[in-house]
């Protein structure tokens, strides 16, 4: 998983400019540029300190359960930003540990699914709601499927998706490679791609997502020419 997790970041940086408002909770230790008359700093990512036994507290205190690959990718490394656009993942700043992860587990409505074992961990790219890990068939290491849950519905389990993603290491798989293929390609031709990499979730029940997804990059082109 750190193999996973380094490539993640190499691609992530790949796509997108590493820097953040400062603010006094940037980690000194991430400085990668001085701070801009806007206020802007780069930040650059450093090999995370955080044990498997702080990832298990919050299960305790939240009552959710973690797939072993989520929790080996996000301890890997501390970095400031996980927006991939289609996805958002927690950041993870050494000045406020899990932050980011404690933030997308805890919003207005998860008590009523977290109860179902439907556990949140990020957000979905399009503001539809969170991205959930659906615990509720027992898997070894916890490797649950992937779906994204509607906030609309309040906390009723209608609002959940097919699966999307067969597990968090072809959830990374497919975005590693979104965001690779971003310096030479349009965003909407690249998800296509997922249907192979993840052929049983991305490539079977998630087709009509991720087609939706195409569909509205489409239409950002056409409209504001990104």
């Amino acid at each position: 998983m750190n193999d996973l997790a380094r490539q993640f970041l190499d691609a992530y940086l790949s796509a997108f400019p590493s820097k953040t408002v400062y603010t006094e909770s940037f980690p000194i230790e991430m400085k990668a540029s001085e701070k801009s008359e806007s206020g802007w700093i780069k930040w650059k990512p450093i090999r995370g300190t955080l044990s498997e036994s702080d990832y298990y507290q919050i299960e305790k205190d939240f009552g959710v359960l973690f797939p072993k690959t989520f929790i080996s990718w996000h301890q890997s490394y501390y970095f400031l930003d996980g927006d991939c656009s289609i996805i958002r993942l927690p950041a993870s700043n050494p000045n406020r540990p899990l932050d980011d992860l404690k933030q997308a587990i805890n919003w207005s409505c998860s008590r009523h699914f977290i109860s179902s074992k439907i556990y949140p961990f990020a957000d979905e790219g399009n503001d539809i709601g969170p991205l959930v890990f659906d615990g509720r068939m027992p898997m070894q290491d916890n490797e649950f499927p992937i779906r994204v849950y509607d906030h609309e519905y309040g906390g009723d389990l209608d609002g959940l998706s097919e699966i999307i993603f067969t597990s968090f290491s072809k959830l990374l798989e497919c975005v590693i490679h979104y965001l690779t293929e971003l310096k030479t390609r349009k965003n909407f031709e690249i998800i296509p791609d997922f249907f192979e990499i993840d052929r049983e979730g991305a490539g079977r029940t998630g087709v009509d997502y991720w087609l939706s997804w195409v569909e509205i990059q489409k239409t950002c082109l056409d409209e504001f020419g990104q």
